[in-house]
């Protein structure tokens, strides 16, 4: 009789120790849950339009990829990365050209903006995405090139670029940053006027 006792004084101690310790473990964990959940103070630059045009995805499609060759596909180095009709997804890329208008050493900074761009298309809308804007500069400058690497979305999170202060650095991405923005929101809102203008057609 002493025996079945203890045994189940054991069992009952490792059951209330097995609870303990998963609520301690759970507890822990959440911070870090919640931490993963919530957005990064710092993220990467990107880019989204939303398109709402009373056509099936199929006609959307095809006047996306037509308006295409007149915004995006006459930019430097634009180009057709995948099409496909069929599940609605255009992707390309292209880059802006860059030369620094308000910091010295222009010459180092100078270089390109790439990026790439995404169109999710369906029946009535289509949605514009663009991301990994990365600015490289100028390898051919006598000094080092200055490159920025990829943009984000406030200066806060810049990283230093060598060979260039601090100051310098903050003021060069958010030019970078000025200037991308304007130029791709341009690309999109030109791409978006054309399509509804062939609609009036």
């Amino acid at each position: 009789m002493a025996k079945v006792i203890a045994v189940r004084s054991l069992r009952h101690y490792f059951t209330r120790s097995m609870r303990f310790w998963s609520v301690v473990l759970f507890l822990l964990l959440l911070p870090a849950t919640q931490a993963q959940d919530a957005p990064a103070p710092g993220t990467a630059l990107g880019i989204t339009r939303h398109m709402s045009i009373p056509l099936n995805g199929l006609l959307l499609f095809d006047q996306v990829a037509s308006a295409w060759k007149w915004t995006f596909g006459n930019e430097p180095g634009g180009k057709v990365l995948l099409s496909d009709r069929e599940n609605g997804i255009l992707e390309g890329t292209a880059r802006i050209n860059f030369r620094s208008a308000i910091l010295p050493g222009r010459e180092e900074s100078m270089g390109t903006i790439a990026y790439h761009v995404k169109f999710q298309i369906h029946a009535g809308e289509c949605a514009a995405i663009v991301s990994s804007l990365v600015h490289t500069g100028n390898k051919n400058a006598h000094r080092r090139a200055v490159n920025m690497g990829q943009l984000m979305r406030n200066e806060d999170q810049v990283t230093h670029a060598i060979g260039m202060s601090h100051i310098f650095t903050v003021k060069l991405h958010a030019e970078l940053r000025t200037l991308a923005e304007t130029r791709i929101n341009a690309l999109l809102q030109n791409m978006e006027a054309r399509i509804r203008a062939d609609l009036e057609d």
